[in-house]
């Protein structure tokens, strides 16, 4: 099965400026932006977001080289959900390298899905880990632009 992050990816999944600077406070606005654009529904965000700063607490999803892959696996969720933000200033979420994130990408599916689960996230790591793609998302200037850049990113990824 091959991956295809670009079909979980649309521009109402995209957050450009991203301007809160902590762990929390980001996650809590990746769910806010992903009700608005009807992504998720209201109703499921208590519980998603219990389950996410749950998996941060074990550890944090910051996966070095400005990147944070938050994730979790919600019965609320039917479809796999993607949520890609970009902060210039970077954010304080506690990584390993000790340097602030840039990009977020937020990674939501079903409970019964985790193989796919699994997929996705190792696809979404193996692609974020080229520093050269990390500063062209970082100096993206539309949501256009991202997802022409994800779309070249997965084909080289494969």
């Amino acid at each position: 099965m091959s991956i295809k992050i670009i079909d979980y990816l649309d521009k109402d999944s995209i957050i450009l400026g991203l301007k809160q600077k902590n762990k929390k406070n980001v996650i809590s606005c990746l769910l806010d932006h992903l009700i608005q654009k009807k992504k998720i529904t209201k109703e499921s965000k208590k519980e998603t977001l219990k389950l996410l700063i749950q998996r941060e607490e074990m550890g944090s999803t910051a996966i070095g080289g400005h990147i944070a892959l938050p994730h979790a696996r919600v019965n609320s969720i039917k479809d796999v959900v993607i949520c890609l933000a970009i902060s210039q200033e970077g954010i304080d979420f506690d990584s390993l390298d000790q340097e602030k994130v840039n990009i977020v990408t937020l990674l939501l599916s079903n409970q019964k899905e985790a193989g796919l689960h699994l997929k996705m996230l190792a696809f979404l790591a193996r692609m974020l880990r080229d520093k050269y793609f990390v500063q062209q998302l970082k100096s993206a200037k539309t949501k256009e632009e991202v997802l022409v850049l994800v779309k070249k990113q997965q084909q080289a990824v494969r």
